[in-house]
């Protein structure tokens, strides 16, 4: 009667540490993973299987037999026995071996042909031989059919002559161009940009993304001798001086403009005439001898009338409205250079976008973008006309109050603010093409990596259909090639070929390229140094020991095959492989485990016992699938292994999922899940977890409005207050809901991992 179940039967009695362990295992298939403690009686298992491989070594030394140490202390005899039932009903496997003290066991055949990894065989065949490889490997595996490859051989020779011409007329058109267009400027081969021309970097270019260039190659060379010919004394390009208003000198106008004076008593024909030439009059004045009585102008003896003029002119002089139009008239001759100093400003600002644009476009074509602004000066000017009109307002009449308002000192404040902006961009971008132009040799070197990596672009596009053509036809013959080897391998293989490929196969799982095999000699190759003897021991680490070990180990299992049908007998018994590994290296050898079909390529159905002591080895070939029954080794039972050991957050979360989603009944745990999950993501998102910490994370992604904030909070901090009243089994269903929904929102996939698991 056909069974759903895989039955493999294990029995141990007095194997050291095992006393009486009797366990029926029912499985999908013969993928099977033991987690145990150290000193649980794994190794010892293993050391039962690796019997079944050597039978013709056992041999007493002193009436004491090399299988009395896997007999339990103070026992005389042991029992082991192992047998295996297929889903058919059919037996596969049933031996059994008897051990007794200073006695040479029988070792029974077996239908499987057990290939045993573990410390006894590291010790024996990879740390006796300094971790080099026996090259002494002989035979052959047979294949089943013979096969005529005379035509597949013809095929694979025309493919690689087509490839190969292709190839080589691609390499002599880019080596062409390179010549004659890149080669001969001067210095650019000492560019370390250069080795992009080469033209296996053009090949595998094609693959990736180009460069970011955005000219043409002969505007790049345009600007190239654009940059050969600056000047070596070439002058800089001088700043522009920025407009300077005296804001406080404004302000007092202002108030004085504001202000009220008192007129002189002198008739108004007189002053007005005085005031047209006062300057005039003071200066004279100024000059006049008081005791001589003579003009200082023309020399001649002033008469009475005319000292009584100027008696009028000196009172006038000294009279407050003299000195206030004196005054008024110097704030006029200010604000007139103000004006003055503008034009000037605007006519020196265009003499330098005269010389920036002759610089740029002459010399500096990194800059041939930049553009300086012309400037505007009608406006101020405008604003400061009209002061200056307020001003002369205020000279004809100083008794009238003129008001110059906030706004327009605020707003020519404004102006000059804006008009030295444009002066200040201007000044930086001149400030930038002097500095180019003094380090003109790095827009030099710049240039030519730019016209480097657009000849190499060029190059790309010309060549792409054809190097996409070589790479074609390379995988045409990759792959017949392969298929050749293949059809070879079916009629009569090297055991020794076998053995190196497949161990230079899982090397590079590990190093990728840092450590393979010669194939000839067995030696370690390391970055392509083929090591002397007993040097491997020395240059690898415990780590690297132990993965080269697994490496052999994996090699040697076609010296366990005679014919390729033998292949399909294999069972793999795996004892703790990862001792000293890199956690990376880990995951790695779990691949290998898992890919152990695609490395040995004739095993059609794996079969493996790996026991360990590593939880984390554990939860990878756990969570992966690489195994599909998962047991316990413990105080000599063997038992189900519980799944929650490796992966409690997503058991805690299907947890709370089954009863918000799925009307499950929430229970005394179901407060532990809630606080799991929410340190997991705290965890996740915050790195330290401390109770601020959490309830932080609460508050930020659970909405504090909600009811199940504060249950949330309460529970994940394992609070309990008796004046409430318990939470009902509808609280408890909201806050489920509440944190699926949330992780929902942030982690999607993890709630439809759920879904898919909780059906």
């Amino acid at each position: 009667m056909a069974n759903e179940k895989i039955n493999t039967n294990i029995q141990c009695q007095n194997i050291a540490p095992i006393e009486n362990l009797t366990r029926l295992i029912s499985s999908n298939s013969l993928k099977i993973g033991v987690f145990a403690n150290n000193g649980s009686g794994k190794t010892f298992i293993s050391r039962l299987f690796r019997l079944t491989e050597n039978t013709n070594e056992l041999q007493l030394e002193k009436e004491i037999s090399p299988t009395d140490k896997l007999i339990t202390i103070g026992k005389s005899s042991s029992n082991f026995s192992f047998s295996i039932i297929d889903k058919k009903g059919i037996t596969q496997e049933d031996f059994k071996i008897e051990l007794k003290k200073g006695v040479i066991p029988n070792i029974p055949k077996t239908k499987y042909t057990y290939h045993t990894f573990n410390q006894d065989y590291v010790e024996e065949n990879i740390s006796a031989l300094s971790y080099e490889k026996d090259s002494e490997i002989e035979g052959f595996i047979l294949g089943k059919i013979n096969i005529d490859l005379k035509e597949d051989e013809e095929k694979l020779s025309k493919i690689e002559k087509e490839g190969s011409e292709l190839n080589e007329q691609i390499k002599i058109e880019l080596e062409k161009y390179v010549e004659e267009n890149v080669s001969n400027i001067q210095n650019i081969k000492r560019l370390g940009d250069y080795k992009i021309l080469e033209f296996q970097n053009i090949f595998n270019g094609i693959q990736k993304d180009k460069y970011p260039i955005s000219k043409t190659f002969d505007e790049l060379i345009e600007d190239y001798n654009k940059i050969k010919s600056v000047p070596e004394n070439l002058d800089d390009i001088k700043q522009i001086e920025e407009l300077k208003l005296d804001l406080n000198l404004l302000n007092i106008i202002k108030e004085n403009c504001f202000k009220e004076y008192s007129l002189s008593e002198l008739a108004k024909e007189f002053k007005d005439k005085i005031k047209d030439k006062q300057v005039f009059i003071e200066t004279g004045i100024s000059l006049l001898d008081s005791e001589k009585k003579d003009c200082p102008f023309c020399e001649q003896t002033l008469e009475k009338d005319a000292l009584n003029l100027i008696d009028n002119y000196t009172t006038y002089l000294n009279d407050v409205e003299a000195n206030t139009i004196k005054l008024f008239k110097e704030y006029e001759n200010t604000l007139e250079e103000y004006i003055t100093t503008l034009t000037n400003i605007e006519i020196q600002n265009t003499k330098r976008i005269n010389e920036f644009n002759k610089y740029k476009t002459k010399y500096i074509p990194s800059s041939e973008d930049v553009e300086l602004n012309s400037l505007d000066i009608e406006i101020l000017k405008k604003q400061i006309e009209l002061i200056i009109e307020n001003v002369q307002e205020k000279i004809k009449n100083i008794n009238k109050s003129i008001n110059l308002t906030d706004e327009q000192l605020q707003n020519l404040e404004k102006s000059e603010t804006i008009f030295n902006g444009v002066l200040s961009s201007n000044n930086e971008e001149i400030e930038a093409i002097n500095k180019k132009k003094d380090k003109i040799g790095e827009e030099n070197k710049s240039t030519r990596k730019e016209i480097i990596k657009c000849a190499y672009n060029n190059l790309i596009d010309e060549h792409k259909n054809n190097i996409e053509s070589v790479i074609k036809l390379r995988t045409e013959w990759k792959s017949l090639s392969d298929e050749i080897k293949k059809k070879r391998e079916q009629q009569k293989v090297s055991k020794k070929e076998k053995v190196a490929s497949t161990i230079k196969t899982v090397l590079n799982y590990f190093f990728a390229g840092k450590y393979s095999l010669d194939k000839e000699n067995f030696r370690l190759i390391f970055d392509k140094n083929t090591l002397e003897k007993d040097q491997a021991k020395n240059i690898l680490s415990e780590g690297e020991k132990n993965i080269v070990a697994f490496a052999y180990f994996i090699g040697d299992t076609h010296l366990k095959v005679e014919s390729e049908d033998d292949y399909q007998k294999l069972f793999f018994v795996i004892d703790d492989p990862i001792s000293s590994m890199d956690f990376s290296h880990v995951y790695t050898l779990c691949g290998v485990i898992r890919d152990i079909s695609k490395i040995i390529d004739k095993l059609k159905r794996e079969r493996f016992l790996i026991l360990t002591h590593n939880n984390d080895f554990m939860r990878v070939l756990a969570s992966n699938n690489i195994i599909d029954k998962k047991l316990l080794l413990k105080k000599g039972e063997l038992i189900d292994f519980n799944n929650n050991l490796t992966v409690p957050y997503i058991n805690h979360l299907m947890d709370i999922y089954e009863i918000c989603r799925k009307n499950g009944i929430p229970t005394h745990t179901t407060a532990n899940s809630i606080r799991h999950i929410i340190e997991t993501l705290t965890k996740f998102e915050k790195i330290d977890i401390t109770g601020e910490s959490i309830a932080e994370y609460i508050k930020e992604n659970i909405k504090d409005d909600t009811k199940s904030y504060t249950l949330i909070n309460d529970l994940s901090h394992g609070g309990w207050r008796t004046e409430q009243a318990p939470i009902t089994d509808e609280d408890y269903t909201e806050i489920c809901e509440t944190i699926v929904k949330h992780i929902e929102t942030k982690y999607i996939g993890q709630v439809e991992y759920c879904k898919k698991i909780c059906k």
